[in-house]
């Protein structure tokens, strides 16, 4: 059954070096498919070359691309908009607009900016039935405003650290919320509370590859191939098989990306 990690970012330099092998690891721990979602548009071709490495390993690979709010203080709205442009009209088409988002505790970052190229790139995604995959770091609230006042086609909510009502707003909207390492340390009470009670067919696995690794690897870099260690959790959570809780989370990733992931398919 396929295993698809749907937040990696395999252009990252924790993988410079030695990235085949990774993508083997993955593979060899039933990894069949990789979302490499994008953080600017200086690193998409960087973005673009590991997804053809991870192919030729036999791995599928996706795009998203996105400018991520960190970098917001370093790519203008017109450069973030321009480089999705790029991206739609080249052989790597786009199956969602991410990593977008707010980040409100990251230090040094302008509220005012974020504000404003977020809403742009949504919009831009709207305009394409794209669905988003968003950051959210301390800014559920204002995530959701926009969300309520601009179309969009749904996305997931990566890494979400906001509660439970929140959670259910950002469900009202469409969206699903990623499973990633968080799950896996034992201290995370109220995020296990929330991934026992939150409707399952709203939840899709991640690991936010190189970053976030779970309890077994932590100060480690993350790895595509620790995906099974976060189903695993979320399966024990729910009381439920592996095998067959993996089969409800695939319809789920299947719903949030359309019929996107029949593009670029390992050969």
């Amino acid at each position: 059954m396929e295993r698809i990690d749907t937040h990696c970012h395999l252009e990252a330099a924790a993988f410079g070096d030695d990235l085949d092998e990774v993508v083997r690891h993955a593979l060899a721990n039933g990894v069949t498919g990789i979302v490499a979602v994008g953080v600017s548009p200086v690193d998409f071709g960087d973005q673009c070359r590991a997804m053809a490495h991870a192919r030729a390993v036999g791995v599928s690979a996706w795009g998203a691309f996105g400018t991520h709010p960190w970098w917001s203080d370093r790519v203008d709205i017109d450069q973030a908009l321009a480089g999705l442009e790029h991206q739609w009209q080249s052989a790597e088409r786009p199956i969602a607009v991410g990593e977008i988002g707010l980040d409100f505790a990251q230090p040094g970052l302008d509220a005012d900016v974020q504000n404003a190229l977020f809403p742009a790139q949504l919009d831009w995604a709207g305009e394409r039935d794209l669905p988003v995959i968003l950051h959210e770091r301390k800014s559920a609230d204002r995530l959701l405003y926009w969300l309520r006042r601009h179309r969009h086609a749904g996305g997931v909510v990566h890494g979400f650290t906001g509660s439970q009502q929140q959670a259910e707003g950002f469900i009202e909207q469409g969206f699903y919320l990623g499973v990633g390492g968080a799950i896996t340390h034992p201290g995370a009470h109220r995020m296990h509370r929330m991934m026992r009670e939150l409707p399952l067919d709203a939840l899709v696995l991640e690991t936010d590859a190189p970053n976030q690794p779970g309890h077994a690897h932590r100060g480690e870099r993350n790895l595509p191939g620790y995906l099974s260690e976060n189903l695993d959790s979320l399966a024990e959570l729910r009381g439920m098989e592996p095998e067959e809780l993996l089969e409800r989370v695939n319809r789920n990733t299947r719903r949030l990306f359309k019929d996107r992931l029949g593009y670029n398919a390992a050969p």
